[in-house]
């Protein structure tokens, strides 16, 4: 991993609580950082790139579009998930299965600090196997250091379209957020519930969307993404389309 790779993973990494907490204090859940495939791509390595002959990385699109996936992203997630997505290969994905959290966030040259606060922020998504992935670039081009980021995984149990509005409704008001545009839409593997809102964390005002995606054996798959540029929502739509239950 390159010295500047390495810093932009801590610096991201050192977001994750603050959305974390803001998730466990009743506001929307991943409203800061999240990533991509299998033990995917330890930190520091771009989505889609290949980390040697064995692997676990998120899959290469196939070229323009291939595989389903938008032009110039790659697939992220898999069995081990429960789902799987597409984010630009840019993005950096950690992916939190068979124990990888503690793996990633040691090779990730971190301070003890860095990681006990990451590892916190991130014990809700890694409960779930879940992805946090996140697009380095988008700290330098944010006047808040902030990363363009997303949540991904899946739980127990069936949430429905009005539960979901509900539910944005109720955590977004501490968070002097209101919801955009609610109800479901198309997905790669179905019909999602889908919720567009915008909320202020740490004097921040941060862009959200999540997706609720019924999946076999009574789950719900959810994809929470983030930004604070209201200019990249179009990215995160094009992300979520690509949703896919495992």
């Amino acid at each position: 991993m390159t010295r500047h790779r390495r810093r932009a993973v801590a610096a991201t990494l050192c977001l994750v609580p603050a959305v974390a907490c803001a998730a466990c204090a009743g506001g929307p859940a991943g409203t800061a950082p999240a990533p991509v495939r299998g033990p995917a791509a330890p930190p520091g390595n771009p989505a889609g790139t290949a980390t040697g002959p064995a692997s676990d990385g998120p899959a290469p699109d196939g070229g323009a579009g291939g595989g389903g996936l938008p032009r110039g992203f790659a697939r992220a997630g898999g069995p081990e998930n429960g789902l799987t997505f597409g984010v630009p290969r840019s993005w950096v994905a950690l992916d939190t299965t068979g124990g990888g959290l503690e793996r990633r966030l040691d090779r990730a040259g971190l301070t003890d600090k860095q990681i006990h606060r990451a590892r916190a922020g991130l014990e809700p998504v890694a409960a779930h196997d879940g992805i946090w992935a996140f697009d380095p670039a988008s700290m330098s081009r944010s006047p808040h250091r902030f990363a363009t980021n997303l949540t991904a995984r899946c739980r127990p149990g069936t949430t429905s379209s009005a539960q979901l509005l509900a539910d944005a409704v109720r955590r977004l008001a501490p968070l002097r957020g209101r919801v955009l545009r609610a109800g479901t839409v198309p997905v790669a593997g179905g019909r999602a519930a889908r919720v567009g809102y915008v909320f202020t964390v740490g004097g921040v005002r941060l862009h959200g969307l999540r997706l609720l995606l019924p999946a076999p054996g009574d789950r719900t798959c959810v994809l929470t993404l983030s930004t604070d540029d209201a200019a990249r929502r179009g990215l995160l739509e094009r992300i979520g389309g690509t949703l896919r239950p495992l």
